[in-house]
């Protein structure tokens, strides 16, 4: 069901401390500035969308900063994709400043410090998808964190089309079981358009396209149990130390990358239904312990496994 927020229903003095209440709520704890609190004005179009929520907003200028504390204080992990419909923001997040115009699309992640600033009236269209939804369909989805796709190039003239389009028939309030589905597939198109767009380009130097390499073998091997770190080694011809190093200059390390693709796989697969049981999903993935799996997931999600298969 769609929800409507107006700030024009609000007393004058109290419609900006509301709508930072909603941007809370919708998207993630941030502190937010505006040039004038009382000739701040602004609507929101709440839109469920499978799993995923769309937001259609106009708005007068505001500039949003997402600071380390609040990410500690609510450590909210969704991915954004917005198109810019009118006016421009930018945004800065992850290494990157760069400005969004109309038919651009700039993404971002709630998991992460950021800033957006607005310096006139603007209207977008605002896709959060769950991370784990996001990551089991792109591979670096960190890397493409605080990045613009250009609405003058072909994948971002389709991203765009997308999620305008979307908007427009979650607002139709078709059944939601018929929206489910379409909702995935719209989902896949998305990312499918952004790792085009994104793919070659995060893998500039020797050491990102070996990183990208091995990490597209794991990738198609997560349903081997017994892949760990001398099996990938040997089969991507590096040493053992070479592959932790890859790793750890991207923050992490091969097992723990290897661990939280295959849940968010495994979190993909049972919340589009595609299979039918937690131990299905389990093993689909590399998990070769349910127990251990379903203690993994909750603690990783908030969530059991049987909780979201059941809940779809």
């Amino acid at each position: 069901m769609s929800a409507l927020f107006d700030t024009s229903q609000i007393e004058t003095q109290n419609r900006f401390a509301y709508w930072n209440d909603l941007v809370f709520k919708n998207y993630a704890p941030c502190m937010g500035r505006a040039p004038k609190d009382e000739e701040f004005s602004a609507t929101l179009e709440a839109l469920p969308f499978g799993q995923m929520m769309i937001s259609r907003v106009a708005s007068s200028p505001i500039t949003y900063e997402r600071r380390l504390s609040d990410v500690r204080y609510d450590p909210r992990d969704d991915f954004f994709a917005v198109a810019m419909l009118s006016g421009r923001t930018m945004l800065v997040q992850n290494g990157h400043e760069t400005w969004a115009r109309p038919g651009d699309i700039y993404l971002y992640s709630s998991a992460r410090p950021y800033q957006h600033h607005s310096d006139a009236d603007y209207r977008c269209v605002s896709l959060r998808i769950p991370r784990a939804l996001a990551q089991a369909r792109l591979t670096q989805l960190d890397d493409i964190t605080g990045r613009v796709l250009k609405g003058d190039t072909p994948y971002g003239r389709i991203l765009s089309s997308l999620i305008v389009e979307a908007s427009e028939i979650s607002a139709q309030g078709d059944r939601e079981q018929a929206l489910q589905g379409f909702s995935t597939s719209v989902l896949d198109m998305m990312t499918a358009a952004i790792g085009a767009s994104f793919g070659a380009e995060s893998c500039g130097s020797r050491n990102q396209r070996l990183l990208s390499r091995i990490q597209h073998y794991m990738r198609d091997n997560l349903a081997d149990s017994g892949l760990g770190l001398a099996e990938i080694a040997t089969a991507q011809n590096v040493s053992m130390r070479t592959l932790a190093r890859l790793f750890t200059e991207a923050g992490t390390t091969p097992m723990a990358w290897l661990q939280s693709q295959r849940l968010a796989c495994a979190y993909a697969a049972l919340n589009e239904r595609r299979v039918e049981s937690v131990s299905e999903a389990a093993f689909a993935y590399g998990f070769n312990d349910s127990s251990y799996f379903g203690k993994a997931f909750k603690k990783t999600y908030g969530i059991t496994p049987k909780t979201l298969l059941e809940r779809n």
